[in-house]
């Protein structure tokens, strides 16, 4: 009886923005350096190949469901910093991305758009099964999510294939990816984890990879854990928090 009552009251605390705390220690990683890779090179960098070729994406309606993202604020950015790379930290079914894409393309910008994420959704994601929004949202087939396809398809529906790449993986394997090609975006979307410890992980680390004059900006400051992990980085690093629009953003320090 007890745990099933532990159990609700801590899915009904997520869906309220609060967390649920594991300690754990933040590590500063700083891999080797390798060759310096130009943006239009990761597409084949990451994958070898071109992930859109012969993807039949007519099979997955467009359906760009998500949260925060067709915010104002993406354009905004977009045309203050005028990025070659956004890498985006968690990108669901890519809404913002492709937000992101439209805002680059306005201002004849090149830019290319590394989504990270695993598609695997974040731990509120299990916490109710029949939440539309979220699991059943993962659309997984023999136990498994297919939202990556949802999102390969979305992309390929809003005609960006030439600039939005994917990148599967976690944040942190990504961001050590990242640090050894000597990868640097000029603006970094952290939207990954609601849990403090692992949304300041992905601070730390993604802060190595800003640019000369880049923003650091990221979404969900109602989460209780997003709030905390942003205050107390911009606290430790003496940087301001601003906003704009729905989303927190903090400058680069170099």
């Amino acid at each position: 009886m007890f745990g099933s009552m532990e159990w609700w009251l801590k899915s009904l605390l997520m869906r309220w923005g609060f967390v649920l705390k594991r300690r754990r220690q933040v590590m500063v990683r700083k891999p080797s350096v390798g060759r310096t890779l130009a943006p239009e090179d990761l597409m084949e960098a990451i994958h070898g190949t071109d992930v859109y070729k012969d993807f039949d994406f007519g099979s997955f309606p467009c359906h760009l469901q998500g949260w925060g993202g067709d915010s104002l604020a993406f354009a905004e950015l977009i045309k203050e910093v005028r990025p070659a790379l956004v890498i985006e930290v968690g990108t669901w079914k890519g809404a913002s991305a492709v937000s992101m894409a439209e805002a680059s393309l306005r201002e004849g910008l090149s830019t290319r758009i590394v989504c990270v994420d695993t598609w695997l959704g974040a731990l509120e994601f299990r916490m109710d099964q029949a939440d539309a929004e979220r699991f059943q949202a993962l659309e997984c087939r023999h136990g498994y999510p297919q939202v990556y396809y949802r999102f390969l398809a979305n992309v390929c529906h809003r005609g960006h294939q030439h600039s939005i790449v994917p990148f599967p993986l976690d944040s942190a394997s990504a961001a050590l990816w990242f640090m050894s090609h000597g990868v640097k975006a000029g603006l970094i979307y952290v939207d990954a984890s609601h849990e403090e410890e692992a949304v300041y992980q992905d601070l730390v680390d993604y802060r190595q990879l800003l640019a000369a004059g880049g923003r650091m900006f990221g979404d969900d400051w109602d989460w209780a854990g997003v709030r905390a992990a942003v205050s107390t980085f911009a606290r430790n690093y003496g940087l301001a928090i601003t906003h704009c629009h729905d989303k927190w953003v903090l400058s680069s320090t170099r």
